[in-house]
């Protein structure tokens, strides 16, 4: 057991490693670099969407900052992802270049040759219909271009001035920034209207686009957004609700959320985001502490859980797309089980401090030390969704040194709450939470879940010096889960109730309920 354990963790390792490097090739071919100049000829119709070179955007980023270069460059990416939406199936190529130098010739002899270095902005639009001379347009004027060249028809537009906060590419912004100051101005840029802070997952943050890549043919950048919201949590799990102290007897997560740790190296180990998704990623420190069914006799050490405690760091990236109802969460768990995560300590100390509590007895037979180094995934699909309810089903699976199996269920929630899933923003801002209002519901879920293998009972993979542990017969496979609570929030805060059940872990333990108490802070 302990050896398929091995093998399928290194098979999920070297799967999550293949899915982030073979996207499209997008990010592991970067545009090359050439020591002259080169002018690009177009003959046939297509738009061509132009970024910035290599060395323009080196000098915009040292006039401006880096920062905000990025919005600028988000800014006007906005602009081509609606002329792309726009063009979707009017089945006119669209193609990206950061080339200066252009030569078009069209079907009736006419050649025409476009210089941008001079361009008081990089970020152009170049609209050829394979006849006459191609025209020049700025991103946030592109689709009313197009339209006129190639002759399609207008649809309706929300007229400005609606409380819908949303601008069409037919409305310039009056605080558009081109990339350049007045001649003689030291005056900074001004920050460009909209704030989109984005992962381009084909085409990554502040990356070169290839050269002259077919946007409407095998490629296809897809982008996804950073959830912006920050957030502290702090739960606090114990089967003293159930007034009991045994097996899971105690655990403590302690998680914070904040966008910039979707940049951390570790992030590249987690499964891609999809297109079209919000992502956020979360660091978190779990401790929890398994003991037998009692702890006031010494342990008997047979047919009964042995003393455990695990402390482990874990990071993890969400990404919820609400077009396909989708969350999928992968997340990687790095720490200790044994001595070292301190059960003995924390519970004993506990215990000393309330005069009616027993002390411990045979927390020198728990599990020896070992590394903790496990990899898990879910997924989570929607099923149904209404003003005040939602269901979902779910199914995970997990290897490592810690725990191996997989599992499946259905969890809902109902009453007065944001979406599980937000939807796709126009704007920065509607990725903000809505403070001010109340929140308060139920949820809770069934599930099932196999165990393949569970430190906790039999031991780690590589220290096998453990006074006890359970034999694999005696591991219960499937176990049944269930939990049921209600959540209150209001503004910043929030606050969450929940029981659990959890069946029979292995062939003479008994059924355990626990408790849990969860606060969050939002920001």
């Amino acid at each position: 057991m302990k050896q398929s354990t091995l093998f399928l963790l290194a098979v999920i390792v070297f799967l999550a490693f293949s899915c982030r490097n073979n996207d499209t090739g997008s990010e592991t071919n970067p545009a090359p670099t050439h020591a002259h100049v080169k002018t690009l000829e177009i003959k046939s119709p297509q738009l061509l969407l132009i970024y910035p070179s290599g060395v323009r955007a080196d000098s915009m980023k040292k006039r401006m900052g880096d920062e905000r270069y990025h919005e600028l460059y988000d800014q006007n990416a906005s602009y081509f992802n609606e002329l792309r939406s726009f063009l979707k199936n009017a089945g006119i190529r669209v193609s990206v270049s950061e080339q200066e130098l252009f030569r078009f010739v069209s079907a009736d002899g006419i050649e025409t040759h476009i210089d941008l270095s001079g361009a008081e902005t990089p970020w152009q639009v170049i609209i050829f219909s394979g006849s006459g001379t191609p025209v020049l347009a700025p991103p946030y004027d592109a689709i009313r271009k197009v339209r006129e060249i190639f002759s399609i028809e207008e649809k309706k537009q929300p007229k400005k001035g609606l409380k819908t906060g949303i601008r069409t590419s037919n409305e310039i912004p009056e605080n558009y920034e081109t990339g350049t100051t007045s001649a003689g101005s030291d005056s900074e840029p001004m920050l460009p209207l909209i704030r989109e802070t984005r992962i381009r997952l084909l085409l990554p943050y502040g990356s070169k686009p290839p050269l002259n890549r077919d946007e409407t043919s095998e490629y296809r950048v897809v982008t996804s957004y950073i959830n912006p919201v920050r957030h502290f949590g702090l739960a606090f799990e114990n089967d003293i609700f159930s007034n009991t102290d045994r097996y899971y007897t105690n655990g403590i997560m302690l998680n914070f959320t904040a966008p910039g740790l979707v940049g951390l190296p570790v992030n590249r180990l987690m499964i891609p985001a999809g297109d079209n998704s919000i992502v956020h990623a979360t660091l978190s420190l779990n401790h929890a502490m398994y003991t037998p069914f009692t702890t006031k006799n010494p342990p008997l050490l047979d047919g009964d859980r042995p003393y455990a405690s695990t402390l482990f760091i874990r990071y993890s990236q969400t990404s919820a797309n609400d077009v396909s109802g989708t969350l999928l969460t992968s997340g990687i768990d790095i720490g200790v089980i044994g001595d070292a995560a301190l059960g003995r300590y924390f519970q004993s100390s506990v215990h000393a401090t309330v005069p009616t509590n027993d002390e411990p007895l045979g927390w020198e037979t728990q599990i020896q030390n070992d590394p903790v180094f496990n990899y898990s995934a879910s997924i989570n699909k929607r099923l149904m969704q209404s003003p005040h309810a939602e269901l979902f089903a779910s199914a995970s699976i997990a290897a490592g040194t810690l725990q191996t199996g997989a599992g499946m269920g259905i969890d809902f929630i109902t009453g007065v709450f944001a979406p599980v899933l937000t939807p796709l923003p126009k704007t920065y801002s509607e990725l903000l939470p809505a403070f001010g209002r109340w929140q308060y519901g139920f949820k809770g879920g069934i599930g099932f879940r196999f165990v393949g293998y569970n430190a906790t009972l039999q031991g780690g993979l590589f220290n096998t010096n453990n006074i006890y542990t359970l034999k694999p017969e005696e591991i219960e496979r499937m176990v049944a889960a269930i939990h049921l609570g209600m959540f209150v929030r209001y503004r910043k805060f929030g606050i969450d109730l929940s029981q659990h059940y959890l069946s029979p872990e292995f062939k003479t333990g008994k059924n355990h309920f626990w408790g849990r108490i969860g606060l969050e802070y939002v920001w």
